[in-house]
């Protein structure tokens, strides 16, 4: 019973779901005990319209994590598709196929990584960062003379999307919850998830035993972009604006965001829940910075140095699974 009793204690506290929580709660205290503005309506508001699309994202990039691969076209595409839209709104197309057409945007990125990475068998850094380049290039030529400042004038029942708010939690934050439940769910409840982390611990392995990894890479491409685009719409209507800079340089915060939840480059790890977790902390830090005005270079200086923790953190442990397995 011992034995059971401080394994179970052991396992819980080597995951990295069970550190980032404790990190938060304290990280959560300080900054109550702190500073009075920290709970303040207008701060949570901010909190809440920063971690929602974030924690969106980092879903979808979780999951191509748990298979080995990332994406960094990511921020491209959320701005894109917070563009299109707004395009469709303005030209008098009804609400929801112009956010359906969002959606098809992203997720036709998606689509078009998935293949040259599965079938054409180009590297998964060289393709998003090209279609990166490509949802930059094309937010720029959308948004090129009269229109260069953003798109506004959207109808209330789009801007309510983003705006409205259910039990003093924004509609996107609802949103977000179903989506990280669910796909929680599936990851950890189903076969097919199963397949997905058999396939990001062994690909050679997979195939051996029929898993149709180039279906599973182009799915899970097509559904990051999905998510991606969705976030860019939900921040559209949250802010009345479609913007240039939407989603730029976002790409390496949520890669950031998903390895402190959990997620590694040798892939077969990870979890949705991770990703929210991971979400929320880095989310708590940037809004510390802000609320004690502390200079924007100090916040770069440290979210690259938890990018290197991280990343050190994954390479030992990493080797170290490597020798107990040898």
């Amino acid at each position: 019973m011992k034995y059971l009793t401080n394994n179970f204690f052991q396992n819980l506290i080597t995951k990295k779901e069970f550190t980032v929580t404790v990190l938060i709660i304290i990280l959560f205290l300080l900054l109550i005990f702190s500073n009075d503005i920290f709970l303040s309506k207008s701060n949570i508001d901010s909190l809440q319209t920063s971690i929602a699309p974030k924690a969106i994202i980092a879903a979808g990039m979780m999951i191509l994590l748990i298979t080995g691969v990332f994406d960094l076209s990511v921020g491209s595409v959320m701005g894109l598709a917070g563009v299109i839209t707004s395009l469709c709104l303005v030209k008098g197309i009804s609400v929801g196929l112009s956010i359906m057409i969002g959606l098809l945007t992203g997720m036709g990125f998606g689509f078009f990584n998935g293949i040259l990475v599965a079938i054409v068998g180009v590297n998964p850094l060289i393709t998003t960062i090209g279609t990166m380049y490509m949802g930059r290039s094309l937010i720029n030529i959308l948004l090129e003379g009269s229109a260069r400042h953003g798109i506004r004038g959207f109808s209330q029942s789009f801007i309510a999307i983003g705006a409205n708010k259910t039990f003093g939690l924004y509609n996107m934050v609802w949103i977000m919850l179903i989506i990280v439940i669910v796909m929680q769910i599936i990851i950890t409840k189903t076969t097919w998830g199963k397949k997905i982390y058999y396939f990001g611990g062994n690909p050679e392995a997979a195939k051996i035993i029929g898993i149709n990894t180039k279906k599973i890479r182009i799915i899970t491409y097509a559904f990051s972009g999905l998510l991606a685009a969705l976030a860019g719409i939900l921040v559209t209507a949250r802010f009345e604006m479609a913007s240039r800079v939407l989603g730029s340089g976002l790409e390496l915060n949520i890669i950031i965001i998903c390895f402190i939840g959990g997620g590694s480059m040798a892939g077969g790890r990870g979890s949705v829940i991770g990703a929210l977790l991971g979400c929320i902390f880095m989310s708590l830090v940037q809004n510390s910075f802000t609320i004690l005005q502390i200079s924007d270079f100090w916040q770069s200086i440290t979210i690259g140095s938890l990018l290197i923790l991280v990343v050190t953190s994954d390479a030992y442990f990493q080797m170290r699974d490597t020798k107990e397995v040898l």
